[in-house]
């Protein structure tokens, strides 16, 4: 079968269809769901951050409704906010910028404009957790896009970033239908279609193209890139541009080694600047450095170095401070989007880790389900069970709460064992083992003002139900 016929077979399959033409939740249409028909492109964020200002500390039934269908015009905004940690939800309910939104409100008012303002977006954006994901943009790439090309035979990362650097010269659909990445764009789920492609003669992928042109031309939506691409349709050339920057940006930062905090900003600036488009390196850096306060913590989101610093602190010798016992009771919100939150964060777990091992007594929270005791070992620097500390609402979803996480109610000791267990287990296992701490703890999170139903805990934990 030639190029052309394996496409047009493909086309026939009614789910294979809708899958690559929709851009729908859990379709192929598009890399990234994080943008969607409300937030097509990565600008699209500065243009709902301002709307979203409208309702900034203002009660939800006063939020003004559309008049045809008397929806609030606001709710649709409000998780990707959230999300991105440009706004938190105040115990009365009321939405409020961030340190982090508060920087972005002047970004977007800034004299930045064209690639630099781009560049700095995306950095913004970086550290969400858009879909209950940390570092959604680099794990989408890292674990899913990747996953999946990687997996096409003569596939490799670098063939990756020819072939997108060679899209992002493109300037129109018809140009970019010449570009092997647009069909890995439009098929990076489907292994087979990539294969045939990239085996194919240029004569052959010439009349792939030719017939999708012609097919967009006519408005012959028989299939499916002529459907998902259609005049007056929900994607575009400019939206797969800037996908395909975001991808490609993303891809390099994944692909550099040795990235820590006092490189990354230039590691980001040079790798947009050479494979990307030219801009003026001095002046993103300057902002950056100038606005460290805030971009510090995003950094740090991104490398992980909380999970770090928390793993290194906890081989410490611990602090000969009196315990005291405390009570649960509802903390205040720690804004962690600039250095002065992060540097109390870790203040207070530093004080109360020791803290929840003496009230558990040395013992892991999963000891009686899993028989833990013959797993436990003596830790040098206190002659106690070595226990690690748990966030039983994970660090990364501190900006759902109105309230802190960092409190007693949500620290959980675990064998090392176990929290590997809860973390990198088959579904099953780990649900069982959440099921049994959420039900010891579901009361006292309650009354910190973190109550969270099961179901939420299932999609902080990525567990399908």
């Amino acid at each position: 079968m030639t190029l052309l016929e394996v496409y047009i077979q493909k086309n026939t399959d009614g789910d294979w269809f809708n899958r690559h033409s929709s851009l729908g939740k859990g379709s192929a249409g598009r890399m990234f769901e994080y943008t969607n028909t409300n937030f097509r492109k990565q600008d699209a964020f500065t243009s709902q951050f301002s709307n979203f200002l409208d309702v900034e500390n203002l009660s939800r039934e006063k939020w003004p409704r559309q008049e045809n269908h008397g929806q609030k015009v606001h709710k649709h905004m409000v998780v990707n906010m959230i999300q991105s940690k440009l706004f938190k939800k105040s115990v009365d309910g009321l939405y409020s910028k961030t340190a982090k939104g508060r920087l972005y409100s002047d970004f977007i008012n800034s004299k930045f404009k064209g690639d630099e303002r781009w560049l700095i977006n995306y950095l913004f954006l970086s550290n969400g957790y858009y879909f209950n994901r940390k570092n959604y943009i680099i794990y989408r790439v890292k674990d899913d896009l990747l996953t999946y090309l990687l997996s096409v035979d003569g596939i490799t990362e670098d063939l990756l970033i020819k072939y997108s650097v060679g899209l992002l010269k493109t300037e129109s659909l018809k140009e970019a239908l010449r570009n092997p990445f647009f069909f890995i764009h439009s098929f990076y789920d489907d292994s087979d279609f990539i294969i045939n492609y990239l085996r194919s003669p240029d004569l052959e992928k010439e009349e792939l193209a030719t017939y999708i042109e012609n097919n967009h031309k006519s408005e012959n939506y028989v299939c499916c890139i002529s459907k998902k691409y259609q005049a007056g349709g929900n994607f575009n050339h400019g939206m797969l541009i800037d996908e395909s920057r975001v991808f490609l940006l993303t891809l390099l930062f994944i692909k550099t080694k040795e990235v820590n905090l006092g490189n990354i900003q230039g590691i980001f600036i040079k790798n947009f600047s050479q494979n990307i488009s030219s801009i003026n390196e001095k002046l993103v850096y300057d902002y950056l450095r100038d606005n460290n306060n805030v971009f510090e913590p995003i950094f740090t989101d991104i490398l992980e170095l909380e999970e770090v610093e928390i793993a290194i602190s906890d081989t410490q010798i611990e602090s000969p401070q009196e315990y005291k016992e405390e009570y649960d009771k509802p903390e205040e919100f720690i804004d962690e989007t600039n250095e002065a939150g992060k540097l109390r964060i870790k203040s207070i777990y530093n004080l109360r880790k020791k803290q929840a091992r003496i009230q558990s007594n040395y013992s892991c929270a999963l000891e009686i389900i899993n028989n833990c005791r013959p797993v436990y070992f003596t830790a040098k620097v206190s002659g106690k069970n070595y226990l690690e500390l748990h966030h039983f609402i994970p660090r990364e979803f501190r900006n759902d709460f109105p309230y802190s996480i960092e409190v007693l109610a949500n620290y959980i000791t675990l064998c090392p064992r176990c929290h590997r267990q809860i973390h990198l287990a088959v579904d099953r296992e780990r649900k069982h083992l959440i099921n049994s701490l959420y039900d010891e703890r579901q009361e006292r999170l309650k009354i910190v003002g973190l109550g969270i139903d099961l179901s939420g805990i299932y999609s902080y934990y990525k567990i399908e139900v």
